[in-house]
């Protein structure tokens, strides 16, 4: 689009699917419910509500933080994948000091990269 200032602006709308709100709540309310069974359960079986209420909160935290770091090893595994197959790349077409001295064909002996 071509505006007074002599410029040309692109915009782009990007639409992203997010969740309805419904289905947050649904999702919380359906957390709650798990998280009073599982603590019932075990106050039935004779463990202290405060030691009950703890137990599960902790074993939720955990599961989290277990969660978070395998998202975060999954996206560096991922960058590192990218960020080696392009340093592959570079070392694949780069040329030795050599190629210029004997030949008069720069570019005769590549250098060539095994895959790992």
């Amino acid at each position: 689009m071509l505006r007074n200032d002599g410029y040309i602006h692109v915009e782009a709308i990007i639409k992203i699917d997010t969740m309805n709100p419904y289905q947050i709540m649904g999702i919380i309310a359906f957390c709650t419910i798990v998280f009073a069974g599982v603590v019932s359960l075990l106050i039935m079986q004779g463990m202290h509500i405060l030691l009950a209420f703890l137990v599960v909160y902790l074993f939720a935290v955990w599961c989290m933080l277990g969660m978070q770091r395998r998202a975060r090893d999954s996206y560096d595994a991922g960058d590192d994948l990218r960020s080696r197959r392009s340093e592959q790349e570079f070392l694949t077409n780069r040329l030795r000091s050599c190629d210029f001295q004997g030949s008069g064909r720069p570019g005769s002996h590549r250098v060539e990269q095994l895959r790992v």
